[in-house]
């Protein structure tokens, strides 16, 4: 019998996540994920505050693991176990806010649960437009990245890769064999320098009716 229900979200076990797939790069990632959350405390104190509990916690977060990583390994390769053991967890929180278990998935759904994240969620204060929604396609764009300006102000801008790897991996996983995501192209997230991130859900079911 699961926990959860639409009205009481799952929420994962990020640290056994994060746990599991360090063992699989470092040497003691025990010690790295409790120096990273030890970390985690000095960190939040350079974001601004009044931004919202959640987002502080994931960019401190983020921006901790990459900082210890760092100490042990060349930048490059410590950008890429952040995202090895950040997307894992990221996706699970996000399958959570999607209720991909809790619902039945439909591409209405998949727009409902999006916009609600956005609205509650560590998202909340982007400035996201709808420009196209209905049965055969779902297409926003989001002037404003929060995730961008908070890693910008720690220094670590590449850090909101890290989060546009979430996004892809939740809209891609969501309905697989009916729903396609893609972003219009390369280069188009304001982490590449863009105006703005796009992001095209399309609906293949619909498209072949």
């Amino acid at each position: 019998m699961i926990e959860s229900n639409p009205l009481h979200l799952a929420r994962p076990a990020l640290p056994l996540i994060l746990l599991g797939v360090l063992k699989g790069y470092v040497n003691n990632p025990l010690s790295v994920l409790a120096r990273t959350f030890f970390n985690m405390r000095r960190i939040k104190k350079r974001i601004p505050g009044g931004l919202p509990a959640d987002l502080v916690a994931m960019t401190a977060l983020v921006g901790s693991l990459y900082e210890v990583l760092k100490m042990q390994m060349d930048k490059e390769r410590a950008l890429a176990v952040v995202t090895a053991s950040i997307l894992p967890a990221g996706l699970a929180t996000q399958l959570g806010n999607f209720r991909f278990v809790e619902e039945t998935r439909s591409f209405v759904n998949l727009i409902a649960n999006q916009q609600r994240t956005n609205r509650e969620g560590p998202t909340r204060l982007n400035t996201m437009e709808v420009v196209k929604a209905d049965e055969s396609s779902y297409e926003f764009r989001v002037h404003r990245c929060i995730f961008m300006e908070v890693f910008s102000g720690l220094g670590v801008p590449e850090l909101t890769r890290v989060i546009c790897s979430i996004d892809n991996a939740i809209f891609n996983t969501y309905l697989p064999e009916e729903i396609i995501f893609h972003r219009n192209g390369i280069g188009h997230r304001i982490a590449d320098h863009a105006p703005f991130c796009e992001f095209h859900c399309t609906h293949l079911v619909s498209e072949s009716r």
